[in-house]
């Protein structure tokens, strides 16, 4: 007797703009799809090619996880960068406390983590699971016009290239300056929250004399430097302001690099006599010369939205939901989010297979909505965990008396070997939120 077979649905096309780290991730989950679910996968990025430089960035709690199920543990830690610990000196260069990073792979991680790694490596790491993928394709130089959704659940794309092509998912993860979010919301108020603190960000050579720990120094007027060496060619600078400065705002709205890097002159230079010793006049030399070709500026800022998706498109990472770096959850929040983006996509889409319907991106709208259900709680608490106002307040004093304070209290939790204790007893997770287990991925 002749069987029927049940008609199968066609691949289900998405593309992704941003080939950062959450896109490449997302990439790479979406081709974990088993049959009969197929996803044929474009990435696209604005830069004419992927963008692997960037400062030191970590992964902690349930990011570690998410790295773990994706199977790149081995490439993490060989590109890992030995950073030891962090130093808190004062402005006569005298150490104040030692913070030794946790390396055991056990309970809570100081300041410096165990998963430290250059955002370019970790980068290249991402794009190398999918760049060689049958239904993967990467292109570069290109960005999304516009998007129109569609009846029946797909968007109709243009991209800057001026070709148009139809998805059945459309996702942003294009960074806090998200076009696809500013589209999405057009005629919305700002949900970017200032979190009333400037970073500079450079990169220096290096001398002899510079040590694989993280050096924080405290300057009056609630300002901070901050030093890393990552590898033995370079030293990574970062200037910290908590104060209100109406040129500073100026010049990071729209000012140039020159008149970026001319405030911050004026801002820390005034202290370069009594920070001598603590290399400030060096770090300004090295800021003002051509060698800081990497200057990077910015407003710190926290994203907060009442939702992430509208029909078949949606956004991932940053461009959702940026927690800002006082958390140190950015990284996280982005291969968690891409994992549980992933996850629902193929359990919607496996029970819409499973009752007959071969229209694949008429699932979408339910795997979105359970992708904010599920994640929106952790990131939540991640965003939360931010406390701007104690950031400021505590950690960027404005008098000698309130830095005399901090350094005693990190001289204490040293003494007390308090660091020790939490890092044995304590936990990295933000919340109590566990990374769910989806079996559509196979993890």
């Amino acid at each position: 007797m002749a069987t029927t077979s049940q008609p199968q649905p066609a691949p289900l096309k998405v593309l992704i703009s941003g080939a950062g780290m959450a896109g490449p991730a997302l990439a790479y989950w979406l081709t974990r799809l088993p049959s009969p679910l197929r996803c044929d996968i474009k990435v696209i990025e604005r830069h004419p090619q992927l963008r692997d430089s960037g400062q030191q960035i970590d992964l902690r709690g349930q990011g570690i996880v998410a790295m773990r199920r994706m199977g790149i543990e081995p490439a993490v830690r060989a590109k890992g960068v030995d950073e030891q610990g962090a130093k808190v000196i004062d402005m006569r260069g005298k150490l104040q406390a030692c913070l030794e990073a946790n390396k055991t792979g056990q309970g809570a991680q100081g300041f410096t983590s165990e998963w430290e790694i250059m955002r370019g490596d970790l980068c290249d790491i991402l794009y190398d699971l999918t760049r060689d993928a049958p239904n993967v394709k990467y292109v570069f130089g290109v960005s999304v016009e516009s998007f129109t959704q569609l009846a029946g659940g797909r968007v109709r794309v243009t991209l800057s290239d001026g070709s148009e092509d139809e998805y059945d998912l459309l996702v942003g993860a294009d960074g806090i300056g998200s076009r696809i979010r500013k589209q999405m919301f057009a005629g919305k108020p700002n949900q970017i929250r200032s979190m009333g603190i400037a970073l500079a960000l450079f990169t220096i050579p290096p001398h002899e004399s510079d040590e694989n720990f993280a050096v924080v120094c405290h300057l009056p007027g609630k300002k901070m430097i901050l030093t890393r060496r990552d590898s033995p060619d370079c030293l990574r600078v970062t200037f910290v302001y908590g104060g209100h400065n109406d040129e500073l705002s100026r010049a990071l709205k729209h000012g140039t690099v020159q008149e970026q890097k001319e405030v911050y002159a004026r801002l820390f230079g005034e202290h370069a006599a009594a920070a001598s010793q603590a290399q400030l006049p060096r770090f300004l030399d090295g800021m003002n010369s051509q060698l800081a070709d990497d200057w990077y500026t910015q407003d710190v800022a926290q994203l907060r939205l009442d939702t992430w998706s509208s029909g078949n498109v949606t956004l991932l990472g940053d461009a959702g939901y940026c927690p800002t770096v006082l958390t140190g959850m950015g990284t996280t929040l982005a291969l968690a989010g891409a994992y549980v983006l992933a996850g629902e996509v193929a359990r919607a889409c496996a029970k819409g297979v499973k009752e007959g319907r071969t229209n694949l991106a008429q699932h979408i709208p339910a795997a979105l909505s359970g992708y904010e259900k599920t994640y929106k709680p952790f990131v939540l608490d991640v965003q939360n965990s931010a406390q701007p106002k104690l950031f400021r307040t505590f950690l960027l004093p404005e008098t000698r008396w309130g830095i005399g304070f901090l350094q005693w209290v990190a001289w204490l939790i040293v003494t007390l070997r308090i660091d020790k204790l939490a890092s044995r007893f304590g936990s990295d997770d933000v919340g109590a939120w566990k990374l769910p287990h989806y079996e559509e991925l196979g993890a």
